[in-house]
């Protein structure tokens, strides 16, 4: 049992560091690079940084937050992700 507690602690933490750094970005520190199209229905996304870190937003999240560039200038990053066959050889 306490091989299973301690990463789970860890992983606690490394979500709460994770969160603190949103909750600390602003528009001034912060810069976007990018937005990422939309996926099986998930909303818009942007990834912002300082340099040293990447968060991402959601569209609405980058607009309140008012960050640089527009949201409409930043440019879009599309993944397109092939469907898996199944081998005929069965």
């Amino acid at each position: 049992m306490r091989s299973i507690t301690v990463p789970l602690t860890m992983l606690v933490g490394l979500v709460c560091a994770s969160a603190s750094a949103q909750m600390g970005a602003t528009a001034e520190t912060f810069t976007g690079m990018h937005r990422n199209e939309s996926i099986g229905g998930r909303p818009e996304t942007a990834t912002i940084t300082d340099g040293e870190s990447f968060i991402r937003l959601t569209e609405e999240q980058y607009r309140t937050g008012h960050y640089r560039p527009a949201y409409e200038t930043l440019p879009t990053s599309i993944v397109r992700r092939l469907p898996v066959r199944k081998d005929s050889k069965d």
